[in-house]
């Protein structure tokens, strides 16, 4: 069994002048045509995440309008036998004439020309 007492030395490409030599921050023009991109740091990466926070909100608040929450909000009346939804009167008597015949017609529908 052989056994070594001292590690061996780090490979060359793992040397900290070889990755010093691909991240160079005053080298902006080198560093960047070898495909790696400079992460944000200290001020601009706050402007970053404020000016996301602030387009999040207004994606959210665009969301909340949407035609379903409208057009659920516009339906008023309910059929008692089958629990449908009408946004008016009108289309409500027609449709408890058309769908319930032998139902008796509600009250609020007796004066209601169809």
């Amino acid at each position: 069994m052989v056994t070594t007492s001292a590690s061996p030395e780090p490979l060359s490409h793992t040397s900290s002048a070889f990755i010093d030599s691909f991240y160079n921050p005053n080298d902006t023009y080198g560093y960047l045509c070898r495909g790696l991109a400079r992460m944000a740091r200290g001020h601009q990466k706050l402007q970053s995440q404020q000016k996301n926070a602030k387009k999040q909100a207004e994606m959210k608040k665009a969301k909340s309008h949407d035609q379903k929450t409208a057009a659920k909000a516009a339906l008023v009346f309910t059929c008692a036998v089958c629990r449908s939804q009408m946004p008016d009167p009108k289309t409500f008597k027609q449709h408890f004439e058309s769908k319930h015949p032998k139902s008796p017609l509600p009250p609020e529908l007796e004066g209601v020309e169809a």
